[in-house]
């Protein structure tokens, strides 16, 4: 049994994995960190790629493909490494959208991964591993990350993402709330998959923002059991059950 799992974690470490990995643990500490400066790095990064980097990596790769390519090749297989990085790349968006008012820097890790795959993938062709290896095998490879990318813009535009995970975790938020009216205080914590912060009792109920979540402006989750908040600088929208879904004014 030990043997087996040496086996399988070096054979993480062989070429098609290494990426992956990466991009993963990447993903895992934007995640983990929302207020962190990888984070707040992703928000803008897509913005720098689109403007500046992406017209240059095109350039490169028509370049490339007239220089290096034959007429009569054919292009090889998205191998593990795209194919894993794309489904990466989809979860993060999904995830960004799984919170009131987004988390930015986790739609800026998807759409930056999104972005770059298919120009690394073009300009791979041109290296001597990728037309002496061999061709990844299945040609169903071809398919796999237009549905994915297609698979997250449906799911995207078509349901509501941030009311899901809302409706999942509500009942350990529940929980969490009345404990924190009880005790007469709650420290920011991770609850239910959230980063609770900014936490406030207040009116006979506790209002707390969800750490990563918009840009321009804190969104968070309300609990008065008894009441409705008082409304002051935010918008508040009833969830039910004393819940309210809220906004608070923009920073600019």
């Amino acid at each position: 049994m030990i043997h087996d799992r040496a086996l399988a974690l070096r054979r993480l470490t062989f070429e098609g994995y290494r990426g992956p990995l990466l991009a993963a643990a990447l993903l895992a500490v934007v995640v983990a960190l929302p207020d962190g400066k990888l984070h707040t790095w992703f928000q803008v990064l897509p913005v720098f790629l689109v403007v500046a980097v992406v017209p240059l990596l095109l350039i490169a790769v028509v370049v490339v493909g007239a220089t290096v390519t034959g007429p009569t090749s054919r292009p090889r297989r998205p191998g593990t490494s795209v194919l894993l990085g794309v489904a990466l790349g989809c979860a993060a968006v999904l995830l960004g959208l799984s919170v009131p008012g987004a988390d930015v820097g986790l739609l800026g890790f998807g759409v930056t991964t999104l972005l770059g795959l298919p120009f690394a993938w073009l300009l791979w062709q041109a290296w001597a591993s990728a037309r002496n290896g061999r061709n990844p095998s299945g040609r169903w490879r071809w398919a796999v990350a237009p549905l994915l990318v297609a698979g997250t813009v449906l799911t995207a535009t078509q349901a509501d993402l941030a009311g899901a995970r809302f409706e999942l975790a509500r009942p350990a938020l529940t929980d969490w709330a009345e404990h924190a009216l009880a005790a007469g205080a709650a420290d920011p914590e991770w609850v239910a998959g959230y980063r609770l912060a900014g936490t406030e009792l207040v009116g006979g109920g506790v209002t707390f923002a969800i750490g990563g979540s918009g840009l321009f402006a804190p969104h968070g989750y309300a609990y008065f059991p008894s009441g409705t908040p008082a409304r002051g600088d935010a918008f508040y929208t009833p969830l039910g059950d004393g819940w309210f879904a809220w906004e608070g004014p923009d920073h600019f």
